[in-house]
């Protein structure tokens, strides 16, 4: 088809997806995409059944994490923008910190991902290493 979805979150991503990765592969799969990127919010946990629903379908699985990172490695922080989501009952939650997508193009690089999760669930404030 030449267009595969990067930005793609499961049931696994807490108040942002809805879909489990099975329905993810087949919806996929009956679009016509040959590739299909799953990048949940701050975790990996559906990556496994993303992998086996996808080759069930014939759909290349393509992994990845959507995460918050501090404040100094965003362009915006510096000029004081701030971000706000509403959620359900009108309240607000602070999403003020700034999130980046980490794609694994192999191996190494789903390697680093699973760190970066290791590291930013282990300490939120700390200041993980990117490269």
């Amino acid at each position: 088809m030449g267009f595969t979805h990067l930005r793609a979150y499961s049931g696994y991503s807490a108040r942002f997806g809805a879909s489990l990765p099975d329905v993810l592969a087949e919806r996929a799969a009956e679009r016509g995409l040959d590739a299909l990127a799953v990048t949940d919010r701050d975790t990996v946990a559906g990556v496994v059944r993303f992998a086996k629903a996808c080759a069930r379908v014939g759909v290349r699985p393509l992994f990845g994490v959507d995460l918050a990172v501090p404040e100094y490695l965003d362009p915006a922080a510096a000029v004081g923008e701030r971000r706000r989501s509403p959620v359900r009952g009108g309240a607000f939650v602070d999403e003020s910190a700034p999130r980046v997508r980490f794609p694994a193009r192999n191996r190494v690089g789903w390697a680093a991902v699973c760190r970066l999760i290791t590291a930013a669930h282990a300490d939120p404030d700390a200041k993980p290493a990117l490269s």
